[in-house]
């Protein structure tokens, strides 16, 4: 076996090894529109143990805060007043009044005390009784779900009690405060976490439970890192050098995923029906973000419509726990799409004392945040269950990040984002699908089409469901230099499909250069597919075309390369796109080969998302701007026939009539938050 090939071999053995531990009313047309009955009522009912207690999960809640006190009162002449006049009730009622249904109770916040009656871990000193557990109980009093917290890294407490040892970096601060990271192979530390874990759930009523922090020390080889090293590799661990760049990455998702699995495995065994989620499972952080795949709920760090519905699909989830989402103009947008709305404190604005927001958030509280889940209070019926209507797919491999140096996976995303962004704004939001499910035929057939924007490494079963999907009639687009990379980022000679996509790879041109794009034979494009003209573009991939049709060629100077290249597969076509970076080429692609979209509005700047209740037979049409606007709802995707009612009762109009592709509504009014119930 020639070196290069043992590499591979072994590499891909390493990381298998390594993964393996690692209520509102809507106004209807002569009648009143029903709430429905109240899901709350198998919540929150008295229990005779903690065991008992039936949990009401973030998934679903919709209306979720985090009143954040973890970044305060870090120094340690300030810990006898943390928590020192903190009132259980008077939280409650916070939360109450701005009318949340669930929010975060810490329990370990990143000082490193407890809230809780412990055994394992020290209470805060100035903390009067057992401030988590009466908490918990004030706000189930009114019906609010209260999530546990425990924070997995950055405790302050244990780094400065273990300052000098190598399993900490730490860093203390003239004032008292300290910062650092703990790596999670320290001998006993992986236990300690466990050990808070544990007594929260066994002796709290909580109805989730959250970690935080999901990071390790890296460049550390204390003698937990040398265990687990010899586990994973056969060999000593004696140091880190430069050129471990691969076996370092391999190792960092080795450590932070066997946390993930460890704690995942504690949880279900004790209370299975609970709701968990990691923090730091997410597209901004270098975990692997298929370990999102066992928790229940995905958390999006910032109040981004793209990244929410990017773990939303990949991650196979139907809640996305979105963070910042109050800050976010696209708030409401967020809501339609699945997230979960979210937001905590600027540290500075909390008081450590009361662990309530200070006098400074009160405006913002009363005047943003209160209105805001009131009115997703009322409409909640007809967010509950409800996916955005997609007619195209982009297929997320997470093994195309091997490919970059550290395992970067900006790279890849950065492309996708740009292009989901904008048909976004054209009412227009993309699924996406991880390569893990491609067998799933029931929710591939809603797509008329599959991109791959650089998705690589797919393995020979996930790359015959795309054939598949093709010979049944879809449509795939093999983008920029997908498929050329295997399962763990080395390159291979040719696409992993080339036969089917009738190309041969030739050359990959890196530096941006201006391409003129031109119909073959420099005959009119075909219909439907707007040519863009002279675009810039790097990574331009060049092909040789063996079999199928090239529909646009791309000029440079005196060569002429495919751009857009389509070959017949059974009732279906395998098609390949050049390069990723134009926007507008990659958007006049993608429109020709899916088609028409669900929803088409007038004007184009007004957003409107079309979203399906399947088990209400009802579809919700969310118009997220004001003023008047037409939309058209096309039958391949959705045939409604009527509208059956509105919200807000007043103040617009929405009048619908069948057209020969589907049905048209014409609306007209100046109320805000608008939405149209639709069968």
């Amino acid at each position: 076996m020639g070196a290069a090939r043992l590499r591979r071999s072994v590499s891909a053995v390493v990381l298998a090894v390594a993964l393996a531990l690692a209520a509102g009313v809507l106004a209807a047309p002569g009648r009143a529109g029903a709430a429905g009955p109240d899901p709350e009522n198998e919540y929150f009912r008295p229990s005779r143990s903690v065991s008992d207690y039936v949990p009401k999960g973030p998934s679903r809640c919709f209306r979720l805060f985090n009143v954040d006190w973890s970044w305060i009162g870090r120094r340690t002449d300030q810990l006898p007043e943390l928590l020192s006049r903190a009132d259980p009730a008077r939280f409650a009622e916070f939360c109450q009044g701005i009318h949340l249904d669930g929010t975060i109770v810490m329990a370990v916040p990143h000082h490193g005390y407890c809230t809780y009656e412990t055994k394992i871990g020290t209470k805060f000193p100035g903390m009067k009784g057992d401030w988590f557990g009466r908490t918990i109980e004030e706000l189930h009093k009114r019906r609010i779900a209260a999530f546990g917290y425990v924070t997995l890294n950055w405790n302050w407490k244990y780094l400065r009690e273990n300052q000098g040892k190598d399993f900490v970096q730490a860093k203390p601060h003239p004032d008292g405060s300290i910062d650092g990271v703990i790596c999670l192979n320290a001998p006993g530390y992986l236990d300690l976490v466990e050990g808070y874990t544990r007594e929260v759930l066994e002796n709290y009523p909580v109805d989730g439970m959250r970690w935080d922090i999901l990071t390790t020390r890296r460049g550390c080889t204390c003698a937990g890192c040398k265990v687990f090293y010899r586990e994973l590799f056969g060999h000593e661990l004696t140091g880190w050098t430069k050129d471990d760049g691969r076996r370092a990455m391999d190792f960092y998702l080795a450590t932070t995923g066997r946390a993930v699995n460890r704690l995942t495995a504690l949880c279900r065994r004790i209370k299975p029906s609970l709701e968990i989620w990691q923090n730091h499972i997410q597209s901004y952080a270098p975990n692997d973000l298929n370990l999102g795949r066992t928790q229940d709920v995905a958390y999006n760090e910032f109040g981004d419509p793209f990244r929410l519905l990017f773990l939303k699909g990949v991650l196979g989830k139907e809640a996305v726990i979105t963070g910042a989402m109050l800050e976010s103009p696209m708030r409401r947008l967020c809501m339609v799409l699945g997230g979960r709305g979210y937001s905590y404190y600027d540290h500075l604005k909390t008081d450590f004392r009361t662990a309530l927001p200070g006098t400074s958030m009160r405006d913002w509280h009363a005047g943003q945040v209160a209105p805001f889940y009131r009115m997703i209070s009322e409409i909640q019926p007809y967010l509950e269950g409800a996916r955005p209507v997609s007619h195209f797919g982009f297929v997320f491999s997470e093994s195309t990040r091997f490919r970059y140096p550290d395992y970067d996976r900006g790279p890849y995303l950065g492309p996708m984002q740009k292009i989901a962004e904008r048909l976004l704004r054209r009412s227009l939001p993309p699924e996406f699908v991880n390569c893990l499910d491609l067998a799933d035929r029931r929710r591939l057939a809603r797509l008329k089409l599959l991109v791959l924007p650089l998705s690589s490494g797919l393995s020979p079963g996930q790359l015959e469901h795309l054939r598949e999907y093709a010979r049944r009639g879809g449509a795939v687009l093999v983008a920029g230099d997908a498929l050329r990379h295997d399962e763990r980022g080395f390159e291979l000679a040719d696409f992993a499909l080339a036969g089917e996509m009738g190309v041969r790879f030739e050359k990959l041109h890196g530096p941006e250069q201006v391409v003129r794009v031109a119909p073959a034979e420099a005959a009119p494009g075909p219909a439907g597919l707007r040519l863009p003209g002279e675009v810039r573009v790097a990574g331009l991939v060049q092909v040789r075309p063996e079999r199928g049709e090239t529909v646009l060629w791309g000029h440079l100077g005196k060569e002429a390369y495919p751009v857009l290249h389509v070959s017949r597969l059974g009732h279906g076509k395998v098609a390949f796109l050049a390069s990723l970076d134009s926007v507008e080429l990659t958007e006049a692609a993608i429109d020709w080969l899916a088609g028409p979209g669900p929803v088409a509005v007038t004007p184009h700047d007004k957003q409107v998302l079309l979203t399906r209740q399947d088990k209400e037979n009802r579809w919700i049409l969310h118009l997220l701007g004001e003023g008047d606007c037409l939309v058209d709802l096309h039958r391949d995707h959705a045939a409604p026939t009527r509208i059956i009612g509105q919200y807000p009762a007043g103040a617009w109009t929405a009048h619908a009539a069948a057209t020969p592709s589907g049905l048209r509504i014409r609306v007209a009014g100046t109320a805000a938050d608008r939405l149209l119930v639709l069968e």
